[in-house]
């Protein structure tokens, strides 16, 4: 349960994170052809040069992607805000990790490793594959190791002590 969590990725994990979620949503799901083409750090495109209309299956598919955001946040407002046991919090952060490093092994290669290290080239959409990926991987990696703290007791409604 998400109110047990200490305070820092509490807020990381239950507003934070389906924010992002949703940032990611929003623009494949309504601009997919402007999404696909934001997936490796380019110039933005001038008002000169036309955005690159997408084949159909392109778009379907950065659509099926919005979609799969749109899951993802369902599914942690859904196990944050409604578990009462924090062995199913941890088990769905631990899951959130394993993505993490997938999500962060993909965009990697195709950035190349030039790409990948040249922070200062991405742009706003590499900059949430990777650098908002790592972030929620390394305070994933902080909580699982107790390093924020340990989890606060679960209050147990009607019942005047705590488990």
């Amino acid at each position: 349960m998400a109110s047990q969590l200490p305070p820092f990725p509490r807020f990381v994990f239950t507003k934070f994170e389906p924010l992002s979620l949703l940032s990611g949503f929003l623009p494949a799901i309504l601009s997919p052809d402007w999404f696909t083409h934001q997936q490796l750090s380019h110039p933005p495109p001038s008002s000169s040069s036309p955005l690159i209309a997408y084949p159909t299956a392109s778009r379907t598919t950065t659509r099926q992607l919005g979609n799969m955001y749109f899951l993802a946040f369902l599914v942690g407002v859904g196990v944050l805000y409604s578990s009462s046991e924090i062995r199913v919090v941890k088990n769905y952060l631990i899951a959130l990790w394993v993505a993490d490093l997938g999500h962060m092994m993909i965009t990697a290669e195709a950035l190349g490793w030039e790409g990948t290290l040249d922070v200062s080239g991405w742009n706003a959409m590499t900059g949430g594959n990777l650098g908002v990926t790592m972030f929620l991987f390394l305070t994933r990696s902080a909580y699982l190791l107790g390093l924020f703290g340990p989890d606060m007791p679960r209050v147990v409604k009607g019942a005047k002590k705590t488990e």
